[in-house]
């Protein structure tokens, strides 16, 4: 199988999506869209990052999960904390009038709502009741709830869901009051078809061109702009080209086929060659050098030579090379076919990937492109070339430990022996794997001990009634874990390096693991590892792995690495729990080993799921 290369200084992470508490059909995609709970701030930071100890064993220090199995350390923040200056009577009501409006019971939710309006989750009933009236409450009302609670994680969704609902039953004049900030496509058209029903088109026909000119099909609400459009004489052929060519590149080929109606004649005979050439997989490519020299021809050659090099970067490289007399390629419009194909070279490990990558103009170059050129050059022990690459990355990437171990180890290849060591003893300071790889080229010892959690029992207390958190910790003691995480994530948005490690605290005090997890990744301190690989499951795991002989250690690393150590956690594929375990499989394997299994919502209790 075919090797793909990752993005740019990517680990392989898996994340988790968590399902939202939305039974509406129109506000469980619009959260879908609006909410990726689990997402940090950055691509990498608190997502889970070297979850399954790869490092070779050491004297020096123990390793680490292996050594936090065997003494647990006080965390300093112990036990959850019950909800301050809130009732148990009121929580339980608002759980009785939550749970009968997931049931559909109406007039149980309806009775409890008036009993607890001083309590500190009320908006959250307020949410489902509009929720469920949108279509008759007025926008006034709606208008002032939203506005009041804008920083509240159920506020953008609702938002979108009634802007949605406002243009669906065609209340003109509030979509214009309302939506005329949303990002929202389906919105968007909504807002531009009020602006043609109330006359209001000054300007419209490009911003109704920029709606219809998208690469994939758009919303139905869409389709009173687009006929407008067209009346208009705005879908010209060149605007139809251009969706085409976006069409194209999001590989929706039907949609190429059904935009070639808005074309003449000639470009409709483009299009069926551009057709031809995708169904056959451009392996046929060289007729275009019997086409016409035109910006059409281009942009199919450069599409299709790019297509191609995915799964044949030397077919590609030979026709580059056949049509390059019969095509005139303006300006570097050359340069990203050649950065495809020299990728895709090197992914594939061809011999000649030396010689496409110094095709490549620099005007194109960029990070991916030259890891996998280092990836190449290490693999041949071509060590000047190694180095000279890797000070052609960005700061950022090149500051990486993995790319400053290997520049140190091109130094010492190249005879730089001074600099090479130099760089090795600082790297072997930092708990990494290629610090610890830097340690074993010097014969150190490992810098793998941990650093000691000191966040003050009154910083976590103040952030535990800060707005945002308050609610998240009130969600989760309520059992509704999944608008919980929504609040702590919008929450720990507001959060500089100490927020973030107090945030981590509250975390661990409230015995809620994942969110230190998140926390201590986005703050940098991978030394916290006390709470970054915290304990909780660990007899449950060690009184299961032991009868298997599985090391209780590697079963914590994948569990961390599946979940994050949350119990309720559910992917995109619908796979559950810690260890993260589909339903067929989990129904296969009670079967097999004479298992009690009766729903897929066993899954979500750790005994069973690690089990």
């Amino acid at each position: 199988m075919r090797a793909r290369p990752p993005p740019h200084g990517a680990r392989k992470i898996r994340r988790k999506r968590l399902p939202l508490p939305a039974a509406d059909p129109i506000l469980s995609h619009v959260n879908d869209r609006r909410l990726p709970l689990l997402e940090p701030r950055n691509p990498l930071a608190g997502s889970i990052p070297e979850l399954i100890p790869r490092y070779p064993r050491r004297a020096a220090c123990a390793l680490l999960v292996a050594g936090l199995l065997n003494c647990a350390v006080a965390a300093g923040h112990e036990g959850a904390s019950p909800g301050a200056g809130t009732e148990p009577t009121q929580r339980e009501a608002f759980i009785r009038a939550w749970q009968a409006a997931a049931q559909g019971e109406r007039s149980s939710f309806e009775q409890a709502m008036p009993g607890l309006q001083n309590y500190l989750l009320y908006p959250y009933l307020r949410y489902e009741d509009l929720r469920h009236r949108r279509a008759q409450i007025g926008a006034e009302e709606m208008a002032e709830f939203l506005e009041a609670h804008e920083d509240w994680a159920f506020s953008p969704g609702l938002t979108t869901a009634w802007l949605r609902t406002l243009g669906a039953q065609g209340r003109w004049g509030d979509v214009l009051a309302h939506a005329g900030n949303s990002a929202d496509v389906e919105v968007r058209c909504h807002f531009a078809h009020a602006r043609i029903v109330h006359g209001d088109t000054e300007a419209l026909l490009p911003v109704a061109q920029s709606l219809w000119a998208a690469g994939s099909s758009q919303p139905e609400a869409c389709d009173p702009v687009f006929r407008w459009l067209q009346d208009q004489g705005g879908i010209t052929p060149g605007l139809a080209w251009e969706r085409i060519r976006l069409a194209m590149e999001a590989r929706q080929p039907r949609l190429m086929l059904y935009l070639a109606r808005y074309l003449d004649e000639v470009d409709r005979g483009w299009a069926d060659r551009w057709s031809q050439q995708d169904r056959e997989g451009y392996r046929r490519l060289d007729q275009a050098a019997a086409w016409p020299d035109t910006d059409k021809r281009r942009d199919i050659v450069d599409y299709g030579l790019r297509r191609l090099a995915r799964s044949d970067p030397d077919h590609a490289w030979r026709l580059l090379q056949d049509l390059g007399q019969a095509i005139a390629w303006p300006g570097d419009q050359q340069g990203p076919i050649l950065r495809e194909i020299a990728l895709w070279s090197a992914v594939e490990g061809l011999p000649e990937t030396p010689q496409r990558m110094h095709a490549v103009p620099e005007s194109v170059h960029d990070d991916r492109l030259l890891e996998w050129w280092v990836r190449h050059d290490l693999a041949r022990g071509n060590w000047q070339e190694v180095l000279q690459t890797i000070d052609r990355m960005s700061p950022k990437v090149g500051q990486d430990s993995r790319w400053r171990y290997w520049k140190a180890r091109a130094l010492l290849e190249t005879g730089a022996a001074a600099a090479g060591e130099a760089l090795l003893a600082a790297l072997a300071a930092e708990a990494s794997y290629h610090g610890f790889l830097a340690a074993d080229r010097l014969n150190l010892p490992y810098t793998v001990c941990p650093e000691v959690p000191a966040v003050a029992a009154e910083a976590v207390d103040a952030l535990a009634r800060q707005a945002g958190f308050d609610r998240a910790l009130e969600l989760r003691r309520a059992g509704i874990g999944n608008w919980a995480r929504g609040e702590w994530a919008m929450a720990a948005r507001r959060l500089d390096q100490a927020g973030l490690r107090t945030a981590a605290a509250l975390a661990v005090r409230e015995a809620w693991p994942q969110m230190a997890i998140f926390a201590l990744g986005d703050s940098g301190d991978q030394r916290w590892y006390e709470w970054r690989f915290p304990l909780d499951y660990a007899p449950l795991v060690e009184a299961n792995a032991g009868g298997l002989r599985l090391d209780a250690s590697w079963v914590m690393g994948l569990m961390r690495s599946e979940s994050a150590l949350a119990e309720d956690a559910v992917s995109p594929a619908g796979a559950r729990g810690l260890m993260q375990v589909t339903p067929g499989t989990a129904r296969q394997l009670a079967q097999r080993h004479g298992l009690r299994y009766s729903d897929d919502e066993q899954l979500l209790q750790a005994e069973v799921n690690v089990r």
